[in-house]
């Protein structure tokens, strides 16, 4: 059925009077914001309708029915989604507001433009800018008589633009901020247009504002990239030209040093990319100097405009120099009117100036360029090779071969081909000829390196580390062999020659590495040009030619030498030159070059070899020299039977027996590197921590102390000084605020501090870390400058002391926090007392008593002239008196009176020694008086009693500053607490304390807000200073500095789906920007667009605020595509960068916090930026992190340990001296302009980014950034709490580190640096291969009847050291060592007693299982993703989650990386078990073992021991119903993995179908491990009647393990066999074999689930710190049952959270 719209301007309603509808009738409003994706645009007309619906329902009936027209025009056919719905239902609407609003009278028109002047006399500029919209539709069919002129109206409705900081149209003049005398010169600069050419569409000299609309108008730029640019572009200049030192002559004019400054830092990249391709640069600047800072700004302006619109082509920047390099020709030619040699005609952009000509011509060419070649990565399962990434495409652009592309670019060049075919064929978006179509493409490939999975990464991208560990062993092993004592023995020609054997080896590792750069880089051979084609060849020929004669004349050498026969009487004589050792010096000789560069490169080159030095010393002594006596034995003894078929029964010197014992040595040796950076990084971060003040106040206790010393600190590094010279730092300077401190503090010092200590304490209190009492207490009085102490501790010295005045003195001001709480008292006191006492009287005896205090105190004579014995007595007066002054209640009035004559009676009789003056005053007012009649009169009001005129001025002012000072004394007077005790709050301590400590830590000092660098302002401190200044206008300013120097930007990508589909998210992020103002958000925008008929989408980067409680479009830009291609958090960080301001930049994670007193400190972070650490300025400024979920379980308190070791003493010892650390973190502050001009904050090719925050280090340190790591400033964040939420996040890591080693920026790190950058997946990885070969070592000796042989020739000879060779690998897994950084970090900053108490609290806690249960996921997976890939983002959640996960889900989980390896251990200790007890005791059996034990029984059952409720016989029936439940469920399509094995199953081993052929084959390799088994026992459990033929081992596979053995490998071949009728058994076999592991995992647990203590045991480990904390946490455990699932959960939530 076709709708009935209406068509044009004949059916616009009619002229109608005034409406006459009820007020109270006002019916609903339409709905605003869900549209259909095609029809957005017409949201503006709706809301504003909804909103002026009450003032005019008949101008929002014009607004709905111009907003049906524009959808109409939008998609005429309603062919979008929901676009007839939609229509039919707005035009319901419309007839009903039609009915309701039609009277005869005022024309349409008239009434619309009389409302829109109302709405722009109360400067409603939003909804005055849609009206005039309409006013214009409904003027174009109104009656000529109407004066309404469309271009006026468009003028005006121009200047009505919504702005994000800077209001640059013509009605923001007069705000605050641009009336700053910086904005001002920028903007008069960027608006200096004179002298520019016009363009051919523009005529009028006055036809541009600025100079970025005039590169507009001939490059085509959106409208909305402008807008934005223009505020970029102005508040960047304004901030460096604010920032000038010296300030220039007039702040009006800009100057010409922040141009430069600015024009230096975003094209020094242009400049390096040019004089690395061997280009001139294209900046041309005239030679009128007047003219100068015009172009400069103009090619700043280009750039930024490039880079504003270019979308995804912003990751990469040498693809934006190569078009700003063609783009900035064409403004020199422009600018020169230069005519074009081919057509006779001035030089005009290629691309022409046309609406979007630069997003279609430019961008979307090499965007569908990256999105074919991002879809073909099929979501991460494709191999690397197979595709050209991020770097791929942008590393074109490092040769001259990219000016192939021309301009305008060719698309018929390679560079646009993606596919690996050899057709021709032209991309679909080409919408120009092209220029040869004879021509075919041919895909380019990889650029300049290739990722492949492989191992063998690891060595090529360390061989230099590699080559020094295994030359170092190779020479100790000789030294060993020889059994060296003196240093002369070297020069025996023997052992000479045997150590220069060292050069055959590093021949032959130089030949590996040559051969692997050619084997890695072949797929990347087309990008490759000739002369690195020739290089790979020379230096192949080279190699092989070295690795051939270095062996062989070592051979002849050895073998023929006269030297080996000469047996001299002294080492000295004994000395000859062999022919090796000429051969030897030529290797030398010819690579001198390389030997030199062997060190060179690499930054901490002298701590590398120095580190590796001391470790391969100690390492000789204490593991290969002791293996070298036993191994002669072993070549000695001949084993003449063996226990099995013995396979080469000829290779002599029992080989076997030697590769066993020194496997897992050889692997620890490597190890010991880890071990020995641990030592090194806990000596010398503890050194660091200790030297810059790290810890020095880490109680309460030692704030006391050291309070009176803060506020100087505080005033010298966070208050701005007037004196240019305050920044600048000498050793005098040094010595006074580091060793001769000046204890004076000046008045100004305490104010400054209190205002701002008070603001924190406050802050303590909104977070609910503090209560009101302690809030109150800790407050800072501005009148004494300190905070005080128990007030009663005094009384009670005072009271009980017997002697002089002076001593009494001494004795208050040692405590002086306990002084100072006296002197606020009395001064409270006096000062109420003021005010309270009113009568004549009255206060002249209150006067007198205060007088003759003061006085005794002044002549020393206070316990002369009061007796203290009733001190306590008037102290309890007084506590009563301020509590019902507190409570000001006027019923107490009389109350009020008798203490105060309490008071006064206590003073006087009872204390004053001389108090009969006083008391005389006050008889004597009552004297009774005669009236004429000789009668008395009434008597005088006793004292403070009388009413008229009132003696005392109660109740007091309900509030103001006197009910604030009578609230504190009421503190001061009733307090009990020590100082030890407020605040109670663990949190609010280690905050107090850390502040504190960081004030007397090595930070720049804090400049003036206007001086600071642009980024977050600390602006409220020299706000709270001119407090007292309430004037508007200043106000202003501040506001208007606020927001030059701070933006706060949140990338919510999902916002624009939420908001059009109703989601409630969206209304609260609304909310959440009415909340603050301040606050700005972007999002991607996906909407649809009609062409020909059809849909198709649109995507725009768009940035709201909030304005009329809705959100307000600030700039719109739109995108070539959809940006999300690659790893969507770096884009999704990539789309809303270009709406930051400011030179800094900070990345917040929504995990994290910031607090009020470390906001404080980034004035001081943001000079580090300014410091020169060498020849570079930082890039990067790392900063630490506390991890604020400790506290909620064991698990949770485990890794934040662990993750607080890592970004303390880790990333100091990484920083300084070791000068390696990266960006690991988004606390970390960027230096912006470096880094929107080198690629962005983060890279997103998909897979191998999926890390992408450390490659922001390596990028920025590859291209010449420097990283910092400050101390004084931290950021919380929060982890993961429990086991399952820890196992993904350390799975993501792993995958990422695996993806890292495979990454070009490792491979070119690697060959500069050393390999403490790859610790975390390389050592973890040896660490686990080490147990395997230790344990299948033992095996085969066990196994084979050689350890019986070599044990019984041992004892037979007394050979202890053989005996003790073969139990030397029992302290292969003591990791202890490992975990000093740790406890040194927590010596630090808790203190060494405390720290040795967590750490053995730890330990009780089962930290060593959850450690050595991380390492296992972390080597599975990092091994899996290297081999096979498959690396993904896995999402944790990361919210306290305390609940319990099902046996399923865990099964799930940890099957293949900890339960199958878990078991595997298992069995091998028990058949070793088996098979050694005849000839070996038990104590050396464990000692061999116990930690491969601890290891095997860790990865079996850590899930279960670290599950909530994992030992309660109700839920484990429960998880067995659920278990069985999950194995026998049908898979399928559609089928999840938790819902069914067989889903699971064949996702789990997905990666083997896309994994390639040299992965499949080693995977099917390391699976024949487990026929050692079988081979061992079928010759020991009798089956073969001693019968050691090789049949036998051959017929016992059809009875034994054959079936089940096969099961991996048929996996690993199952592409290629699922499709024969021998994949069903197999299948069913796994399900079996599932089946029964689960099963043994679930015996074990349920047996334990009968004993109730089991649970409570674990319990009370789980949550010890609630325990500690006295919560209850086992009945909300217990209470959780599957309907009350998400209850429970938010109550358990709701209670870990509140002691957190």
């Amino acid at each position: 059925m076709s709708e009935i719209v209406p068509e044009g301007p004949s059916h616009r309603p009619r002229s109608l009077g005034r409406l006459s509808r009820d007020p109270d009738n006002v019916p609903e409003p339409f709905d605003s914001e869900k549209l259909p994706s095609t029809l957005t645009g017409i949201r503006p007309f709706l809301r504003v309708a909804n909103q002026i619906e009450s003032e005019s329902p008949r101008v929002a009936y014009l607004c709905r029915f111009h907003a049906f027209e524009k959808a109409h025009l939008m998609d005429p056919h309603s062919s979008g989604r929901g676009v007839r719905q939609f229509k039919t239902s707005l035009l319901q609407r419309l007839e009903k507001d039609e009915k309701a609003t039609v009277q005869e009278g005022k024309h349409d028109a008239q009434e619309l433009k009389s409302f829109l002047n109302g709405k722009k006399m109360m400067n409603q500029h939003d909804i005055a800018s849609v009206l005039s919209e309409v006013l214009k539709a409904v003027a174009s069919g109104a009656h000529p008589k109407v004066p309404v002129a469309g271009e006026e109206l468009e003028e005006k409705s121009s200047s009505y633009r919504p702005y994000n900081i800077l209001p640059l149209d013509s009605r923001g003049g007069q705000q605050a901020i641009m009336l700053l005398p910086e904005i001002k010169a920028a903007v008069s600069a960027v608006r200096n247009i004179r002298g520019l050419p016009l363009a051919c569409t523009h005529q009028e000299t006055d036809a541009y504002a600025d100079v970025l609309e005039w590169l507009q108008c001939w490059f085509g730029f959106q409208n909305g990239n402008v807008a934005n640019q223009r505020e970029h572009l102005i508040l960047l200049l304004a901030n460096i030209h604010a920032r000038l030192n010296p300030k220039p002559v007039s702040m009006m004019k800009l100057d010409d040093r922040a141009v430069n400054k600015l024009m230096l830092k975003i094209f020094k990249n242009y400049l390096n990319w040019c004089k690395f391709l061997g280009r001139e640069s294209n900046i041309w600047l005239p030679s009128v100097k007047q003219e100068v800072q015009q172009y400069k700004i103009l090619y700043i302006a280009l750039y930024l405009l490039i880079w504003g619109e270019a979308s995804n082509l912003r990751l990469m920047p040498e693809c934006l120099c190569y078009i700003f390099h063609h783009m900035a020709y064409e403004v020199r030619g422009v600018l020169t009117g230069a005519v074009s040699i081919n057509t006779g005609k001035k030089v005009e952009p290629t691309y022409g100036g046309e609406c979007e000509s630069f997003l279609n011509n430019v961008v979307t060419p090499i965007y569908r360029v990256i999105y074919e070649e991002a879809q073909k990565n099929q979501n991460g399962t494709a191999d690397h090779s197979t595709w050209r990434n991020y770097d791929d495409l942008n590393e074109y652009f490092w040769s001259v071969d990219c000016f192939k592309l021309g301009w305008p670019m060719r698309l018929d060049n390679d560079f646009f081909c993606t596919s690996s075919s050899t057709k021709s064929e032209q991309p679909k978006h080409d919408t120009q000829a092209a220029t040869n179509t004879s021509r075919q493409q041919k895909w380019l490939g990889k650029t300049n390196f290739v990722e492949i999975r492989s191992f063998w990464h690891i060595f090529r991208s360390f061989d230099r580390m590699w080559t020094f560990f295994v030359l170092a062993l190779q020479v100790m092993i000789i030294m060993a062999w020889h059994d060296l004592e003196t240093p002369l023995q070297l020069l025996d020609p023997m052992i000479f020659e045997d150590i220069l054997s060292i050069f055959v080896t590093n021949a032959v590792l130089r030949f590996i590495q040559v051969t692997l750069d050619i084997a890695f880089t072949w797929k990347a051979r087309h990008t490759v040009n000739f002369n690195q084609k020739l290089r790979f060849l020379v230096k192949f020929v080279i190699a092989a030619a070295w690795a051939v004669t270095l062996p062989v004349s070592y051979a002849s050498s050895h073998g023929d030498s006269l030297c080996h026969t000469k047996h001299p009487e002294s080492n000295i004589d004994s000395f000859c030159l062999s022919p090796y050792m000429i051969v030897v010096a030529v290797y030398l000789m010819t690579n001198a070059i390389g030997v030199a560069l062997f060190f060179v490169p690499v930054v901490s080159s002298y701590i590398e070899t120095s580190n590796s030095w001391v470790c391969n010393i100690l390492s000789w002594w204490a593991q290969i020299k002791p293996l070298v006596e036993p191994t002669k034995q072993i070549m000695k003894v001949s084993v003449n039977e063996y226990d099995w078929h013995e396979l080469f029964p000829e290779v002599k010197s029992n080989a076997g027996a030697i590769l066993a014992v020194w496997s897992p040595i050889i692997l620890v040796y490597f190890m010991d590197t880890q071990i020995w950076y641990s030592i090194f990084c806990t000596i010398f971060g503890g050194i660091y921590g200790i030297v810059h003040h790290l810890g020095e106040i880490r109680t309460m206790g030692m704030v006391r102390t050291r309070f009176d010393c803060l506020p100087s600190a505080f005033n010298v590094l966070l208050v701005p000084h007037s004196s240019q010279n305050a920044n600048k730092r000498s050793f005098r300077s040094f010595l006074q605020n580091n060793i001769f401190k000046d204890s004076k503090i000046e008045r100004t010092d305490f104010a400054r501090f209190a205002l701002v200590w008070n603001q924190i304490i406050r802050s303590f209190r909104m977070e609910d870390l503090i209560s009101n009492r302690e809030m109150d207490l800790m407050i800072m009085p501005l009148s004494s400058g300190l905070t005080s102490g128990p007030f009663s501790t005094a009384v009670n010295m005072t009271q009980d002391f017997v002697g002089k005045h002076e001593h009494l003195h001494r004795k208050l001001k040692k405590d002086n926090y306990m002084f100072c709480a006296v002197k606020e008292c009395y001064d409270s006191v006096k000062s109420i007392f003021k005010f309270l006492v009113v009568g004549e009287l009255e206060i002249r005896i209150v006067d007198t008593i205060f007088n003759e205090i003061e006085r005794s105190i002044r002549n020393s004579s206070l316990l002369v002239d009061f007796k203290m014995h009733e001190l306590q007595t008037l102290h309890d007066k007084f506590v009563q008196l301020v509590k019902l002054l507190f409570e000001n209640d006027k019923d107490h009035r009389d109350k009020v009176v008798i203490l105060l004559q309490d008071i006064v009676e206590i003073l006087i009789n009872d204390m004053m020694v001389d108090g009969c003056r006083i008391l005389d005053m006050i008889n004597c007012s009552q004297i009774m008086k005669w009236n004429d009649d000789g009668l008395s009169r009434d008597p005088e009001p006793e004292l403070f009693a009388s009413n008229a005129p009132n003696s005392i001025c109660f109740p007091l002012p309900a509030d103001g500053p006197l009910k604030e000072q009578v609230k504190r004394l009421f503190l001061l007077l009733t307090v009990k607490e020590t100082a030890m005790d407020i605040p109670t709050n663990l949190e609010a301590r280690r905050r107090i304390s850390f502040f504190a400590t960081s004030l007397f830590m090595d930070m720049p000092v804090a400049p003036k807000v206007r001086n600071m660098l642009s980024f977050r302002g600390s602006i409220a401190i020299e706000r709270e200073y001119n407090k007292k200044n309430s004037q508007q206008s200043l106000f202003a300013q501040f506001d208007a500095l606020a927001d030059m120097k701070f933006t706060y930007v949140i990338s919510c990508q999902m916002f624009g789906e939420q908001k059009s589909s109703g989601d409630p998210h969206a209304q609260d992020i609304i909310d959440l920007m009415i909340r603050y103002p301040s606050l700005r958000v972007a999002y991607i925008e996906e909407s649809e667009k009609i062409a020909g008929s059809k849909p198709h989408k649109v995507y725009h980067s768009v940035l709201v605020k909030a304005g009329n409680n809705l959100d307000q479009e600030i700039y719109r830009i739109k995108l070539p595509g959809c940006p999300i291609i690659g790893e969507g958090k770096p884009e999704n960080q990539n789309h809303a960068i270009i709406f930051t301001r400011g030179e800094a930049l900070q990345t917040i994670d929504m995990n994290q916090d910031n607090y009020l007193e470390e906001a404080c400190k980034m004035r001081n972070l943001l000079q580090e930026f300014l410091k020169n650490h060498g020849e570079h300025h930082p890039t990067i400024l790392g900063l630490r992190e506390h991890i604020f979920t400790g506290s909620v379980s064991s698990l949770a308190g485990f890794m934040s340990y662990q993750e607080a070791s890592f970004v303390t003493i880790g990333q100091r010892f990484l920083a300084n001296p070791l000068r390696v650390r990266f960006h690991y973190g988004h606390p970390d502050v960027f230096d912006r302009v470096f880094h929107i001009t080198r690629g962005g904050i983060s890279k997103a090719s998909k897979t191998i980014n999926l890390s992408e925050d450390v490659f922001a280090g390596y990028n920025s340190t590859l291209r010449r950034g420097y990283i910092t790591y400050n101390e004084y400033m931290q950021v919380g964040k929060g982890r993961d709490v429990g086991l399952n939420q820890i196992s993904k996040f350390e799975a993501k890591v792993a995958n990422g580190n695996s993806e890292q080693t495979l990454s070009r920026d490792i491979y070119r790190l690697g060959r500069r640096f050393d390999f403490f950058r790859m610790l975390s997946c390389y050592f973890t990885t040896i660490s686990i291969l080490g147990v395997y070969i230790f344990l299948y070592g033992q095996l085969y000796l066990v196994l084979s009847g050689v350890e019986k042989a070599l044990l019984a020739e041992a004892q037979m000879h007394n050979i202890e050291s053989l005996e003790t060779a073969l139990a030397s690998q029992s302290f292969l897994q003591l990791g202890l060592l490992t975990g000093l950084p740790m406890v040194m970090e927590l010596g630090l900053e808790k203190g060494f007693y405390l720290a040795l108490s967590d750490f053995i609290l730890m330990q009780l806690q089962l930290a060593s299982v959850f450690f050595t249960f991380s390492l296992g996921t972390k080597a599975h997976h990092f091994g899996r993703t290297i081999l096979h890939g498959g690396s993904k983002y896995r999402p944790t959640g990361r919210r306290f989650v305390a609940f319990h996960a099902s046996f399923a889900e865990n099964y799930q989980l940890y099957s293949r990386s900890h339960f199958v390896k878990g078991f595997e251990l298992l069995f091998l200790l028990i058949v070793y078990n088996m098979f050694r007890k005849s000839y070996e005791s038990s104590m050396v059996y464990f000692m061999v073992t116990y930690s491969t034990w601890f290891m095997a029984a860790t990865w079996l059952f850590a899930p279960f021991l670290f599950n909530p409720s994992g030992f309660v016989w109700r839920k484990i029936v429960e998880d067995w119903t659920e278990w069985n439940k999950w194995m026998k469920n049908q898979g399928g399509i559609g089928v999840r993995p938790d819902k069914s094995w067989e889903s699971w199953w064949n996702a789990e081993h997905a990666h083997l179908r896309h994994s390639g052929l040299s992965s499949r084959i080693l995977e099917g390799l390391l699976s024949l491990r487990f026929f050692i088994y079988q081979y061992g026992l079928v010759y020991h459990l009798d089956i073969s009647q001693e019968n050691k033929n090789f049949t036998v081992y051959v017929l016992s596979w059809l009875v034994i393990v054959a079936v089940f053995v096969s099961v991996k490998i048929v996996q690993v071949l199952r592409p290629n066999i699922e499709r024969y009728g021998i994949w069903e058994p197999i299948r069913v076999i796994a399900q079996a074999y599932d089946y029964g592991m689960g099963s043994l995992l679930f015996a074990p647990i349920a047996a334990l689930a009968w004993m109730p203590v089991i649970s409570a045991i674990q319990t009370r480990v789980l949550f010890h710190q609630a325990f500690y904390r006295q919560l209850q946490i086992q009945p909300i455990l217990a209470a959780k049952r599957k309907h009350r699932f998400h209850e429970s959960q938010h109550i358990l939530e709701a209670f870990l959270e509140c002691y957190n």
